[in-house]
């Protein structure tokens, strides 16, 4: 459910899922994909994996490549006086706090409220973490758990397009306050947020294809939305214009990382 919970396109008036969607595309590039997997351990050539029934099972391979789960860089924090305040800083996967509703909930009373919108720790003012650095408030996608106990549950997706708002966010609120001294924060918050991403799937320059996603918002509001994001704005294409896009997206954002001449019109 690329960690968003999954999403639903409207495509020539049916409503269509990115699970479906997804399946599609495998299938056609016949890539036989294990869903609700934990890996457990690799051995040589061998990787051993639990399924979200319990079940477990193994997969040989010539080449692998794992995303294991990760955590922040477990720093220590202190106060003027020296005294340890890491657990207000920090949660306990080592991400910093930021202005996120952080009270423990069931999956059910999840709100897109709870996300942050100035990545600002509240309790420690001109402190911000965006990306991967700040403490999710939960998981976007529903936490699930196998019979022997084993959490399978994605997490929240804050790299890529989404970084870069949150980058670009917290840089004016710095700006502004450098600037004219105490100054309101600006806001982006995933719940209001739009994003791209373009996955290749085929090279190729007449051959070559990729899937191209948009949606909107990123964390799902289905107090607003049917299926807690706009379809006008939630889309999924396949194909070579998308290989297309991928290419010179590669090269406008090396462009904008040598911050050439109007770099800052090339969005995240």
């Amino acid at each position: 459910d690329f960690g968003v919970g999954g999403m639903v396109f409207d495509q020539q008036g049916f409503e269509t899922t990115s699970e479906l969607w997804t399946a599609s595309l495998f299938r056609e590039r016949d890539v036989k994909a294990i869903l609700g997997a934990h890996v457990e351990r690799v051995d040589p050539g061998v990787v051993h994996y639990e399924l979200i029934d319990g079940t477990r099972g193994s997969v040989e391979f010539d080449f692998a490549m794992l995303l294991p789960p990760f955590r922040g860089a477990d720093l220590r924090a202190v106060d003027a006086d020296g005294a340890d305040i890491t657990d207000q800083m920090f949660a306990p996967s080592g991400f910093m706090k930021v202005d996120a509703d952080y009270t423990p909930k069931a999956y059910e009373d999840w709100k897109a409220a709870d996300w942050p919108d100035t990545y600002e720790a509240p309790a420690f003012p001109n402190h911000f973490a965006v990306g991967i650095a700040f403490a999710p408030p939960h998981q976007i996608s529903q936490p699930r758990t196998s019979p022997n106990g084993t959490v399978i549950a994605p997490a929240p997706p804050r790299t890529g397009m989404p970084s870069g708002i949150m980058g670009r966010t917290v840089a004016q609120t710095i700006a502004d306050r450098i600037k004219r001294g105490s100054a309101p924060a600006h806001e982006a918050s995933m719940a209001k947020m739009a994003a791209a991403c373009v996955a290749s799937a085929g090279a190729g320059i007449r051959s070559g294809s990729a899937a191209g996603m948009t949606m909107y918002p990123v964390v799902p509001d289905p107090d607003t939305y049917r299926t807690g994001r706009s379809l006008k704005h939630t889309r999924g294409e396949l194909g070579l214009a998308g290989h297309w896009t991928k290419a010179i997206l590669h090269y406008m954002f090396i462009y904008k990382a040598k911050a050439r001449p109007l770099w800052w019109m090339i969005p995240e």
